[in-house]
């Protein structure tokens, strides 16, 4: 994991105290299940931080098919969390993988593993300092059902919340 300031430094003070991370963006493998459920969370907490400083979150995979449909256990799981679509809805997401200048448009990229950060740093050496993973690696639901795709998502949420330094 990359240390973007002070290694006592907590990830909600990286995001809430530097004025440069405007634009986060989720890694996953294939951009239809962690990474835009990641991105739904931090969007709708987002929306609700008065006072604070903003950011918009965005997601992408490692290993996309391009223009695959978010899941529908993923929607069914951030529906019945109530989660609240913001304007880059999560119903009509679509897998894409991220790019060498995208990247490098991110202010912060957020792996959802350790593995997922490896290899972001791999592809994206010079972005080390903008590379982070999330609290506790994220266990991937791709091809489960509901339960595990909730399961999933409660994880998310209190790893979004540890990051952006949200209240429960």
């Amino acid at each position: 994991m990359a240390v973007l300031t002070d290694e006592r430094t907590t990830h909600a003070e990286r995001i809430e105290h530097s004025a440069q991370v405007r634009r986060i963006c989720f890694v996953c493998t294939g951009n239809t299940c962690r990474s835009p459920m990641a991105e739904a969370v931090a969007n709708d907490l987002a929306s609700k931080r008065e006072g604070k400083e903003t950011f918009e979150a965005y997601s992408a995979g490692l290993y996309a098919n391009e223009g695959e449909p978010i899941s529908s256990n993923a929607i069914s799981a951030l529906e019945l969390a109530e989660v609240v679509p913001s304007k880059r809805d999560y119903h009509a997401h679509t897998a894409h993988s991220l790019t060498a200048q995208e990247a490098e448009e991110y202010d912060l990229l957020i792996g959802m593993t350790g593995a997922h950060c490896m290899e972001l740093m791999m592809r994206f050496p010079a972005l080390a300092q903008k590379i982070t993973c999330m609290p506790t690696p994220i266990t991937d639901p791709y091809g489960g059902d509901l339960t595990v795709y909730r399961a999933c998502l409660s994880e998310i949420t209190s790893g979004v919340r540890a990051l952006i330094g949200a209240e429960e």
